[in-house]
């Protein structure tokens, strides 16, 4: 099993199958996403995340949740998830300004 997007499993690749010409297409075949899709999705989730933890704050501010620990665990889900989508973000515009700089 992989993770993929944010936390979820895909049973569909196995990291440590050998990859063939032969299996190549069946990887492919059931991964019909695109990258922007993907990132979409990311970013969707992370949004999603960041909504759920001010609706819980919200909600606890209103008296109508009594569990803090509930609200400050969506809390960190939703800090951890903007830091990595920042540092995945950086990640990349490293990556865009190291091809940019080599000479062709």
């Amino acid at each position: 099993m992989v993770i993929n997007k944010i936390g979820m499993l895909n049973p569909g690749i196995n990291p440590l199958q050998k990859i063939t010409p032969k299996n190549m297409q069946e990887i492919n075949a059931t991964n019909q996403t695109s990258f922007g899709d993907m990132l979409k999705q990311a970013i969707d989730q992370v949004n999603q995340l960041e909504n759920h933890s001010s609706e819980m704050g919200k909600l606890l501010a209103a008296g109508k949740i009594d569990n803090l620990h509930d609200v400050l665990i969506a809390g960190q889900k939703a800090s951890v998830a903007v830091e990595l989508t920042v540092q995945v973000r950086n990640k990349a515009v490293e990556a865009y300004q190291e091809v940019m700089r080599m000479q062709v």
